[in-house]
């Protein structure tokens, strides 16, 4: 009950957001032209801001870490490939393509990650989570981007090199690129500028959700729930579950040291999806119906999961 509890506490705050923002729309106080506004500026000025600070504010990697940290680019990298190949088979519209695939393998490991891992594991995972997040997410950012380019051309085929240069214009690359560079070189912030930096960082979550929640209908979800039940089930209790099973069975991983893999596994999808979604004009609506439904089920599968793996003496 006391997991159940916490994953309530984590997910229901965002809900209520998204609640306020669809409130806001109804009574007009959003407007389509502010949410689009709204939307240009999350996704070219508040996320790069944020990502920049989550890697030039991120604790270095733990060389004792390197095993998790390798699972997790392992993770990333076999999803890719599976759903690069599947996906397409599945589905002809291109801007879906995209969609599912980023919303299946990338989890909000950013907001779940760390305190999951307190909880579940204490100081000792989330010091490994820390060490996950920190190599995981400029990966996470440079492919995201990447795909969203490469199926970006609804029209023809695209070709590699001009997903390449979609990508090296896009505002979350140079996020992530010039964190890096602060952070290698050690290159400090003058305290105004931090200050305002992490002020503006704070603020791209909760926009983006509150935008979303103008944003919503559910009827797009009645027209998408084909293709959400096949996602949603793969993202929440396929992936998890085959990732646990090859790490617990075949790499004799338990306690504190699966706990944030199983977090990576199993939280709901991000965020930065739907924004990515929106700026390079793929399916954000399957997009925004996929990150609130992902959400709310995580709860009910994230329960299901803690409780067998504390049954089964794993955690």
């Amino acid at each position: 009950m006391e997991n159940l509890l916490f994953a309530c506490n984590a997910v229901l705050p965002t809900f209520a957001i998204i609640f306020l923002g669809s409130s806001l729309k109804k009574i007009g106080v959003l407007q389509d032209t502010l949410i689009q506004q709204g939307n240009t500026l999350c996704f070219q000025v508040l996320f790069p801001i944020l990502v920049f600070f989550n890697i030039y504010t991120a604790e270095k990697i733990n060389i004792s870490y390197l095993k998790l940290v390798v699972i997790a680019l392992t993770v990333i990298a076999v999803s890719l490939l599976i759903l690069l190949f599947v996906v397409p088979r599945v589905t002809t519209d291109r801007r879906r393509m995209s969609v599912l695939i980023q919303s299946i393998y990338r989890g909000n490991f950013m907001l779940y990650g760390l305190p999951f891992s307190q909880v579940l594991g204490g100081a000792d995972s989330a010091a490994m989570a820390t060490s996950i997040m920190a190599a995981t997410l400029p990966v996470l950012n440079i492919i995201g981007v990447f795909v969203y380019s490469f199926f970006s051309e609804v029209k023809g085929k695209p070709n590699l090199k001009g997903a390449a240069v979609q990508s090296v214009k896009n505002h979350i690359l140079w996020g992530v690129i010039i964190g890096f560079v602060f952070r290698m070189l050690n290159i400090p912030l003058p305290q105004f500028l931090d200050t305002a930096g992490m002020d503006l960082a704070g603020i791209a979550t909760p926009l983006a959700f509150l935008l979303l929640g103008g944003q919503f209908c559910i009827s797009s979800a009645k027209k998408n729930w084909k293709a959400l039940m096949v996602g949603l089930g793969v993202k929440l209790v396929i992936l998890p579950v085959v990732v646990l099973f090859v790490v617990i069975y075949g790499m004799g991983i338990t306690g504190a040291e699966l706990v944030p893999i199983f977090i990576f596994c199993a939280a709901p999808t991000a965020i930065t999806n739907y924004q990515m979604a929106i700026q390079f004009d793929a399916d954000a609506e399957l997009a925004g119906d996929f990150l609130i439904y992902s959400m709310l089920f995580s709860v009910l599968t994230m329960f299901v999961l803690i409780y067998a793996l504390c049954s089964g003496g794993w955690l």
